[in-house]
C-alpha cells in the first residue's frame, strides 16, 4: 500500500493533482473493480480492498467506497434479462470494465433540500443537465457519476450515469479539511451537460425509486462499516486502547449482522427484501458508529486527527440521529 502511506493533504491548487498522481499508484495495487458471481461473493472483494486502503488512510478508504458502493450496487441489483434498464446495464458495466472507469455517486440525504439540486431536460440528442450537487467524492478522479434527477416539466425520474469530463462539468473547492480532503469531496456542477439516449433510464414510478436508493444506500452503508471498523482495529493496535466488554459484545452482534447481510444481498430480488437489507445495513451503520465515538474518545489527546476522521461516521448518510428517530416512530 505505498500510494496510501505517504498520503498527506496537499495545498491548493496543486492539491488536485497530487490526489491524482498518488490515486492512480493506488489503482496500480487493489482491486477496484472486483465481480465474483454473487452479491455476497462481490461484497466480500469490495470490502477486502476497501479495508486495505481504510486501514492506512480512512479518507481515502471512504473515497473508494464512494466508488465501490455504486459499481456493486449496479453490478448486482437484479433486474428483469429481457428489460431495457439490464440491456442498459450491461453496457454501461462493458465500458467500465473494459476502460478501468472510476465511479461516483451523486445526490444524498446530506444533499437534500427543498429543491431537486439538479434538473434534466429532454432534447434530440438526449439529455442535458442543469445544477449543482454539493457533495461528491472523487471528484477530480471519477469518470462516470451516477444519479436520479427529475425531469423538467414532467413528474418522471430518470436515472443517469453522465460522463464528468469537458467543458460542461465544473468542480468546486474540497468540502472537508485536514486529511479528510483526500476522500476528495468537492461540488460539482453542471451546465447543459450532455446524456447520451444510452446513459439514462426513465424509473416507472415513487416505489421504483425508493428501492433502488435503499439498495445503494445499503451496499454504501456495509461497505463504509467494513471500512471503519478496519481502521478503528488498526488504532486500537497501535495506541493500546482498553476494549470495554460493552464494545466486545457490540463488535459480536456486528459481525452476525454483517453475516445475515450477506445472506440478504443474494436473496434481494424484491421490494421487500430490499427494505429488510436497507434495516440491516443501517442498523450496522449506527453499531460501528459508536464503536468510533468510543475509539474516538480514547483517542482524545493522543492522535486527535485520527479521532476526528472517526466522528466523521456520526454524520455521514444515513446520520445516526435519522437511524436512531426512524427505530422510535
Amino acid at each position: 500500500m505505498r500510494g496510501v502511506r505517504s498520503l498527506s493533504p496537499s495545498t491548493e491548487p496543486a492539491a488536485a493533482d497530487d490526489f491524482r498522481r498518488r490515486f492512480e499508484r493506488l489503482r496500480a495495487e487493489e482491486d477496484l473493480h472486483p465481480e465474483r458471481g454473487t452479491a455476497a461473493a462481490t461484497f466480500e472483494a469490495a470490502a477486502q480492498t476497501a479495508r486495505n486502503v481504510a486501514v492506512e488512510c480512512l479518507p481515502l478508504g471512504i473515497a473508494i467506497v464512494m466508488h465501490l458502493y455504486p459499481l456493486c450496487a449496479l453490478r448486482c441489483v437484479p433486474l428483469p434479462w429481457w428489460s431495457a434498464a439490464n440491456l442498459r446495464r450491461t453496457l454501461l458495466l462493458r465500458a467500465i470494465d473494459r476502460r478501468s472507469l472510476i465511479l461516483a455517486n451523486a445526490g444524498s440525504e446530506r444533499a437534500a433540500g427543498a429543491h431537486a439540486p439538479v434538473t434534466l431536460r429532454n432534447t434530440a440528442a438526449g439529455l442535458r443537465i442543469d445544477g449543482t450537487y454539493e457533495y461528491m467524492s472523487l471528484a477530480h478522479v471519477a469518470d462516470v457519476v451516477l444519479f436520479s434527477a427529475p425531469m423538467a416539466e414532467s413528474p418522471c425520474t430518470v436515472f443517469c450515469a453522465a460522463d464528468l469530463r469537458g467543458s460542461s462539468v465544473r468542480i468546486g473547492s474540497p468540502k472537508f479539511d485536514g486529511r479528510m480532503r483526500l476522500s476528495d469531496t468537492c461540488s460539482v456542477t453542471f451546465e447543459n451537460h450532455p446524456v447520451p439516449p444510452d446513459r439514462y433510464l426513465v424509473l416507472p414510478d415513487e416505489a421504483t425509486l425508493q428501492c433502488n436508493a435503499q439498495y445503494q444506500r445499503s451496499w454504501f452503508q456495509l461497505l463504509l462499516g467494513d471500512s471503519y471498523l478496519a481502521r478503528i482495529q488498526r488504532l486500537r493496535r497501535d495506541w493500546k486502547l482498553p476494549m470495554s466488554v460493552e464494545n466486545r459484545a457490540s463488535l459480536n452482534e456486528l459481525a452476525l449482522l454483517r453475516n445475515y447481510s450477506l445472506r440478504l444481498l443474494d436473496e434481494a430480488a424484491s421490494p421487500h427484501a430490499v427494505e429488510s437489507l436497507a434495516q440491516v445495513a443501517a442498523a450496522i451503520k449506527l453499531g460501528v458508529s459508536w464503536q468510533a465515538q468510543s475509539a474516538a474518545a480514547a483517542l482524545q489527546g493522543r492522535d486527535d486527527a485520527s479521532a476526528s476522521e472517526l466522528r466523521h461516521l456520526q454524520r455521514q448518510p444515513t446520520s445516526d440521529d435519522r437511524i436512531l428517530l426512524s427505530l422510535a416512530s
